[in-house]
This record gives C-alpha cells, sequence and structure tokens, in this order.
C-alpha cells in the first residue's frame, strides 16, 4: 500500500504570487496542489497609455471599469500604476469597477480600489452584463452617457460588451496583458502524473480552467491509454470548459459551481465522500 495518503490536485494554472487561493483551499481540505503552468503572461501597458495620451483627461470622462481577471489587476498594480500622475491614480482608485467572481474582487480590493461590484454575485460574464445593466439602466434614459472602460486580455470573450451594447452602453476595450502557450506545457503535466501509485486508493484530480494551452493534455484525458496506475478524475472550473471538454471527449466528474476555489474543492470533497 502506498504511504502517500493525500489526494493530488494537478491545477492546470500559474500559481497566483505572493498568496494563491486554491493552494490554500486546497491544504484546508488535505489536498496536495500540484501547479502545472501552461501559459505565461505579459503585461500590455501600451493601448492604455495611448487611449489616456489620445483622450484628455480621460480618468475624468469615465465612472466605470470592468474587470474579469486578476491578470489584468496584476497588470495594472506591477506595469500601468506605476506610471501614472498621482492625479491620475486617485483618478482610476475612485472609479465603480464591476468584477467576476470573490477571488477577483478580493484582489481588486486589495489594489485599493473602494467601489467594487459583482464579484461574490457573478459568477459570469453573462450575469455581470446583467448586473451592470440593472445598476445603470433601469431607467433606459438613465444609462451613462460616457462609455465603460473594460480592461481585457488580449484573448477574450465578448459576451459582456455584446450585451451591454444591446442596451445602448457603450464599452471600449483596452488589452492589459498577453498570453503565450509554453512549449513545454504537456512534458509539464506528464512528468507530474509520472509520480502516480498504482496502489492508491483515491483518484488524482485535473483542474481544467480554460481550453488554452491543453490540446495535448485533452487528447490524453480522453485516451484510454493514459499511464498505467494513474485514476484520473476531471474537474472543470465551470460550463465553457465543460464544454470544451466535453467537445474532446473528455468527461467532467466535477464542475465548480463558481469559478472559486471553496466552490471548487467543495465539490470535489463532496464527489470524494460519495465514492
Amino acid at each position: 500500500m502506498s504511504s502517500r495518503k493525500k489526494v493530488r490536485v494537478l491545477l492546470l494554472k500559474n500559481k497566483t504570487v505572493p498568496i494563491d487561493k486554491y493552494e490554500l483551499e486546497c491544504r484546508s481540505k488535505a489536498f496536495e496542489p500540484i501547479f502545472v503552468p501552461l501559459i505565461k503572461h505579459t503585461h500590455v501597458i501600451q493601448d492604455f497609455r495611448n487611449v489616456l495620451n489620445t483622450i484628455p483627461n480621460y480618468l475624468n470622462t469615465i465612472n466605470y471599469i470592468i474587470i474579469t481577471s486578476q491578470r489584468t489587476v496584476e497588470s495594472l498594480n506591477e506595469a500601468i500604476i506605476p506610471t501614472l500622475t498621482s492625479e491620475q491614480k486617485a483618478a482610476l482608485l475612485s472609479k465603480t469597477v464591476y468584477t467576476v467572481g470573490p477571488a477577483t474582487a478580493n484582489f481588486i480590493r486589495r489594489s485599493g480600489f473602494i467601489n467594487v461590484k459583482g464579484g461574490e454575485d457573478a459568477g459570469n460574464g453573462s450575469i455581470l452584463a446583467d448586473i451592470i445593466i440593472d445598476d445603470l439602466c433601469t431607467d433606459i434614459k438613465a444609462c451613462p452617457p460616457s462609455e465603460l472602460l473594460f480592461l481585457v486580455g488580449e484573448i477574450r470573450r465578448d459576451i459582456i460588451p455584446k450585451k451591454l451594447h444591446s442596451k445602448g452602453i457603450k464599452v471600449r476595450e483596452v488589452v492589459t496583458y498577453k498570453t503565450e502557450e509554453l512549449s513545454d506545457g504537456f512534458k509539464r503535466f506528464i512528468h507530474a502524473m509520472k509520480e502516480c501509485d498504482e496502489d492508491e486508493v483515491f483518484s488524482d484530480w485535473v483542474v481544467v480552467f480554460s481550453p488554452q494551452g491543453t490540446k495535448e493534455i485533452t487528447q490524453y484525458l480522453g485516451d484510454s491509454n493514459r499511464l498505467p496506475g494513474c485514476h484520473l478524475r476531471v474537474a472543470s472550473i465551470g460550463p465553457t470548459t465543460k464544454k470544451y471538454l466535453d467537445d474532446n471527449d473528455v468527461t467532467s466528474d466535477v464542475v465548480s459551481p463558481k469559478p472559486d476555489p471553496k466552490s471548487l474543492l467543495d465539490a470535489i470533497e463532496l464527489y470524494q465522500r460519495h465514492k
């Protein structure tokens, strides 16, 4: 019998620094977190600077910002805000920020933004768009005349802009970071998998957060000829990722009801108890 007692959770994501909430939640439930980075993030500040340079007093003309990714907040903190004047920084941090999920909401608050909405009540972009519409357009005549600033990654979905545009709300999308797939992502994954033990009682878990960088991994997960002794279960972070896995013949044993660590690990723990 193997001496390894903890169930390992392979998280297909970069570890957030200085604190990763998924790691903390895993350890609180006696799971062993293993991070498998598949992509790298690069800050992009030029688009933001271009807006400030071409539109006079831009930060004084908007009241609302949309942020749906912790990577955007990292780009703000590490690359964009340090280039602002004290007046520009104060103007930026005074804006109402709409965001998705409690983890990103907390990250935004720690960055100095005071008025953060959505968060815990917005599990995805579609729900967040509905919250924005309810806030700003209960009466269509009250819709804000100025646009909303949407800080995004180079690769993003258009659910939020489409919904807001349908209500006459203008949205300016500004790229704050880009992502690139790591060439050795699959090799990293297989390296982690080779530590599997045939005598392990419980299944190890693979958590898929996004389709990006997972092509070879999904082929592996859907293949019956996996490494011997690896009793894998698959968890997806939400319905969009689940659909991607479904389309690639990979069954999600667990779908996190919300895109946050507690929801994910509670769902995995519940599955474990009933197996």
